[in-house]
């Protein structure tokens, strides 16, 4: 396991627009047009004992914000991705998420793991709407979604929030491996974790990882 506060001393892999801030913070894009940004942990990563075996229980949690330029108006989101190498794309693939290109989105042989922040509404991908959570396996087009909101512990019903309102929030991705169940858990900055999940995944990532 590991923790960065702040990611000045952090060592990422950044490729494309990505950069870290003079305070600390990982910025993954700027104001460039149909860009995208790539940051991943340094050090390859384990998922399994061998490669035969069961994936491992994971989990991880940041904060992130999206700030667009001009309220209201932004490119396409921003993902939380497991994979097996640093350049996913061949080409610039911003309606992809800069996860695939259009020769590799839906690829078995991707065995790329994401979970997306998506703000663009685009029908040929099934997008639900243009404020969502997704979970995505091997494409863009998501094994599950649902619009951004969480659920507070003194509710019982969600509320919205909206993922280009730059502001902070909290994003919690966790994998039982024992019950093989993908948990995505959104919350504002200020909220303490919620008990039930935005999206709740019953798929075995073992394959993938």
């Amino acid at each position: 396991g590991f923790i960065y506060q702040g990611f000045q001393s952090s060592n990422l892999s950044l490729d494309g627009l990505a950069r870290v801030t003079k305070n600390g913070l990982l910025r993954v894009t700027n104001s460039t047009i149909l860009q995208t940004g790539y940051a991943f942990y340094p050090n390859p990563i384990n998922f399994k004992a061998t490669s035969n075996s069961s994936a491992f229980s994971f989990s991880t949690q940041f904060v992130f914000a999206i700030v667009p330029d001009v309220p209201g108006v932004t490119g396409t989101g921003m993902a939380f991705a497991i994979a097996p190498r640093r350049k996913l794309a061949q080409v610039p693939s911003y309606p992809l998420l800069g996860l695939f290109d259009t020769n590799t989105n839906g690829n078995q042989t991707n065995h790329v793991f994401a979970v997306e922040l998506d703000i663009y509404q685009d029908q040929d991908i099934e997008d639900i709407n243009d404020n969502h959570v997704g979970i995505d396996i091997n494409s863009v087009i998501s094994k599950a979604s649902a619009p951004a909101s969480y659920q507070a512990n003194n509710k019982s019903s969600f509320d919205n929030l909206t993922l280009i309102s730059g502001q902070p929030m909290q994003l919690w991705v966790e994998y039982d491996g024992v019950d093989r169940r993908i948990n995505v858990t959104l919350a504002p900055i200020e909220a303490a974790k919620p008990h039930t999940p935005l999206l709740s995944l019953k798929y075995d990532l073992s394959p993938i990882l």
